[in-house]
């Protein structure tokens, strides 16, 4: 992804203590793989607008580098991962929010049980951040009736001190700004907006391909050896990203590799990859180019993650 670093250095650079706040529940629900979205806007008071103001900007400014996402897991520390908003379910949401008529406002408590997420919008000299997060179970519970009259006034959602239901915690999963999400917590990101079924439409969408390209002796043993392994399906995913098994060189050159290094990778006669529960590690490591070698001293090593090495000008 070009200039993500820049972008993200774009966010940093705004003060969003100073932005302007409109904040939204989301509710989701499941029907064959496919998540359908409930919105609902959420007038809050101002304690809780300069909140979020600061749990945005805390954020942001205690990120670091903006690397771009990859399936396969790493531990973030200060960094973020980047990936195209219009690439996640994020988009249908910020669309709906956007959209020329508004999402209803919330009106009862009731309204904000069963919640999935919450987005935060804040825009600052019309820039626009949309900041996520992930709400705890306790936005399920039966116990928000006991608690009618401190965690909802006149139809807003009102910051108290005392320990809420309701709860809006320092924490924030991912923003989006130009079209760009900036992941902080990979594992809410994916939760969040459905991504372990997009993984396996993913899947399906790369056997398909296999099977046209006549890569595989048996494309279908892919999805079936994947299954819903979540290691696997992350492997695959990165597979399809990062779009190796399009290019004929890399295929001629890997069938040359695997028989000068001995991996071990088993072709039929007339030059298809076979694959089988033995192998089918091997093969997503082979395929997303994951099977490097050290030019120090000629080892090789088997990576989940790897960033590619820009030579200093």
């Amino acid at each position: 992804m070009e200039n993500l670093q820049e972008n993200f250095n774009e966010v940093k650079d705004i003060n969003w203590n100073e932005a302007v706040v409109s904040f939204y529940v989301v509710k989701r629900r499941l029907a064959n793989r496919e998540a359908k979205y409930e919105i609902l806007q959420v007038n809050v008071d101002e304690n809780l607008r300069k909140k979020l103001r600061k749990v945005a900007n805390d954020k942001v400014e205690k990120s670091n580098q903006a690397l771009e996402y990859d399936f396969n897991t790493s531990d973030l520390d200060d960094n973020v991962l980047g990936i195209a908003t219009e690439e996640t379910d994020l988009k249908k949401l910020i669309d709906s929010i956007t959209a020329e008529e508004a999402p209803e406002t919330a009106d009862s408590y009731e309204a904000l049980i069963g919640s999935w997420i919450y987005i935060a919008r804040l825009e600052k000299d019309e820039q626009i951040l949309y900041s996520v997060r992930r709400v705890s179970e306790g936005w399920t519970t039966k116990k928000v009736s006991q608690l009618i009259n401190m965690i909802f006034d006149n139809n807003m959602l009102v910051d108290i001190e005392q320990k809420e239901i309701f709860r809006i915690d320092g924490k924030v999963d991912f923003f989006s700004f130009n079209d760009i999400i900036f992941i902080a917590d990979k594992k809410n990101f994916e939760t969040a907006l459905n991504f372990r079924e997009g993984m396996e439409r993913n899947r399906d969408e790369i056997v398909k391909e296999f099977k046209e390209t006549n890569l595989f002796v048996n494309a279908d043993e892919i999805s079936n050896l994947v299954g819903n392994n979540i290691k696997r399906l992350r492997k695959l995913s990165q597979v399809k990203k990062s779009g190796y098994y399009k290019k004929q060189h890399f295929l001629q050159s890997l069938k040359q590799v695997n028989e000068a290094e001995n991996w071990g990778i088993q072709y039929s006669e007339d030059g298809k990859l076979i694959v089988t529960e033995d192998d089918i590690e091997t093969i997503l490591t082979i395929l997303n180019n994951s099977r490097l070698k050290s030019p120090i001293n000629q080892e090789s090593f088997d990576v989940d993650v790897k960033h590619k090495f820009e030579q200093a000008q």
